[in-house]
This record gives C-alpha cells, sequence and structure tokens, in this order.
C-alpha cells in the first residue's frame, strides 16, 4: 500500500461558508493518518493552523503551506512547498487538474458525502503500483 501525502484546501472544502466543517472531516482525516497517509492543509490565504485548531483537527496535520493562486505546480518552490502533492482537495478545479485529486463542490447540504469519496479515492489510488518515471 502506497503511502500518500494528501492536501486539502480550506475554504469550500473543508470549511464551509459558515465555518462549520464539511460533513465527515475529522473521521476522513484519522482514516487517512491511520493509513499511513501525511495530511497538509494548503490555502491561498495563508497559513491556517488556526482553523485545524479551532476544529479540534491539528493533531492530523503534518504541514500547512500558502497554496499558489495561478501556476501551482510550477510555483511550488515559490511558496516553499517542499513536498509534492498526490492527492488533492480543492473547490477549484485547475489545481486538482494540475496534480490530479478530486474536485469537490463549493457548497454542500447536510446530506454531504464528498469527503467519503474522496477517503475512497485516496484509498484506491494507494492500492495501487506506483507508476514508473
Amino acid at each position: 500500500m502506497r503511502k500518500l501525502n494528501v492536501f486539502f484546501d480550506v475554504d469550500y472544502t473543508l470549511i464551509m461558508w459558515d465555518g462549520k466543517l464539511r460533513n465527515h472531516v475529522e473521521y476522513v482525516f484519522q482514516r487517512l493518518t491511520e493509513g499511513g497517509h501525511t495530511i497538509y492543509i494548503w490555502s491561498g490565504v495563508g497559513i491556517r493552523r488556526w482553523d485545524m485548531r479551532r476544529h479540534n483537527l491539528e493533531g492530523y496535520v503534518t504541514d500547512y503551506f500558502v497554496k499558489p493562486l495561478w501556476g501551482y505546480k510550477d510555483r511550488l518552490g515559490e511558496y516553499n512547498v517542499n513536498v509534492m502533492p498526490d492527492f488533492v482537495i480543492d473547490d477549484h478545479k485547475g489545481v486538482v487538474d494540475d496534480f490530479g485529486g478530486y474536485h469537490i463542490p463549493d457548497v454542500a447540504d447536510k446530506d454531504d458525502r464528498h469527503l467519503l469519496n474522496v477517503l475512497e479515492a485516496i484509498e484506491a489510488l494507494a492500492a495501487q503500483p506506483p507508476a514508473e518515471d
């Protein structure tokens, strides 16, 4: 089983417009860390450590980065992102297109299951043999 570097966006991905967490965040974080995956938080508006602390999620997070707002892969070094994302979860499709991952809608209803879909997709990817360069 491959261990993946999983990068989560914050606004409208983990935390919705009303400041509440999207459904299943803590469960997904717990399962990912139990599976040996590494969770990173990044945001185009800055380091979001306080948001994770406020929702009692900081224990699951390895590091925090500022996310480039364009030229995502090409600008990682400029933003001191020293880890290559293996899987990103973001409400901006361009980020997911650049790295691979899950484009999550920026609106969640009370029955939202998107993060459970994210978990399934990560576990499926981790079960595949690594791609050869």
